[in-house]
């Protein structure tokens, strides 16, 4: 009787933890809210246009090496340098003892083609005359021919050498600052391993992205406003270049906005807006209330072919009278749901008409 009792118990222990779980009930899924939806249009955007971009260095570059060895001496993160000015320099002891030996191998090498030139030019004028056969002029011959070779070998191998030992020492392709260090001294640098991000930024560039809808109505050389609001910078500029292909994912199209930055106000990776002016400029709208945001992450939740909420994080740019464009992550005739404080992913949903 006790055994019994005691299974009762356990078994209703059981169910109770069971429905302690913190998961979504799975007839709450399938239990329809109803919801109200607007379908997504193309329309005119109105007199501006703003697209998100990034600043970028005009120059740049991303120094590494050729050989391999230790790092003695490094520019540090931040560091101003002139064009010609050594940034990094390796240890390179081997390759100056292998310089040495290619200096003396050029050395020997020439000796004995001096000497070859004119062992031949005494066999060939003997002869000529009579006084030497015809397998000694050969032999002769043989004799000039390695030592030439031998000659140029040493040539090429010293070239070689010296080339080596550039990359030992690398130096500033233009004024600027280090913008990150990779290696400190004592490391070892391998080929191909970057060792400095470098940059000048006196000029900047502006990189924004336009949807596809867009970049045919925007033209080199328009004028436009950028902005960027870490700094408050507020400037005008004109677009100097349009990336006539699009990214495979967005399907956006890079433009590029020149920019002074004498002050070095504007620092690479800042978030910068292009904002265009003129009408004729469209977009995919939709109203505010049709937005979630969670962290810095912006989504909408779209009725699926199945009737069921599916929530899409979107990219969105200019905003007006209670409308957002967005730039990517919705597409013309999504049906998008309004208000949807209380929805999940995989909601059942019955559209209200």
């Amino acid at each position: 009787m006790r055994h019994f009792i005691f299974s009762i118990l356990f078994t209703a222990a059981l169910a109770l933890s069971a429905c302690g779980g913190d998961d979504k009930p799975v007839v709450e899924l399938e239990q329809p809210v109803a919801v109200k939806v607007y379908t997504v249009k193309i329309q005119p955007l109105g007199q501006e246009a703003a697209y998100t971009g990034t600043v970028e260095s005009l120059e740049k570059a991303r120094l590494s090496t050729k050989i391999m060895g230790w790092v003695d001496q490094v520019k540090q993160d931040g560091e101003a340098f002139s064009k010609g000015a050594t940034l990094v320099r390796l240890r390179s002891d081997d390759l100056q003892a292998k310089q040495a030996q290619a200096t003396a191998a050029i050395a020997a090498a020439t000796t004995h083609f001096e000497n070859a030139t004119k062992n031949l030019a005494r066999i060939e004028a003997l002869f000529k005359q009579g006084a030497a056969t015809q397998k000694e002029l050969d032999d002769v011959r043989a004799g000039f021919a390695s030592a030439e070779s031998g000659k140029i070998g040493a040539d090429k191998m010293k070239i070689e050498v010296d080339e080596l030992l550039k990359y030992a020492v690398i130096r500033a392709p233009f004024d600027g600052v280090v913008g990150r260090k990779y290696v400190d001294a004592g490391d070892m640098a391998s080929p191909g391993q970057p060792i400095l991000d470098i940059e000048n930024a006196s000029q900047v560039k502006i990189v924004a992205q336009v949807p596809e809808n867009v970049v045919s109505d925007l033209t080199p050389g328009q004028a436009v406003q950028v902005t960027v609001e870490a700094v408050q910078v507020a400037t005008s500029g004109a677009i100097e270049r349009i990336v006539p292909a699009a990214a495979a994912v967005s399907r956006q199209f890079d433009i590029h906005v020149i920019l002074d930055n004498a002050g070095g106000e504007l620092r690479s990776g800042m978030f910068a807006r292009v904002w265009t002016a003129g009408e004729g400029n469209l977009g995919l709208l939709v109203p505010q209330a049709a937005f979630i945001r969670r962290g810095q992450l912006q989504g909408v939740y779209l009725v699926g072919s199945d009737s069921r909420a599916r929530l899409r994080w979107v990219r969105t740019g200019q905003r007006d009278k209670g409308v957002v464009n967005v730039l990517t992550g919705v597409n013309e005739g999504d049906a998008i749901i309004l208000e949807p404080t209380k929805l999940v992913d995989g909601q059942r949903v019955e559209v209200s008409r």
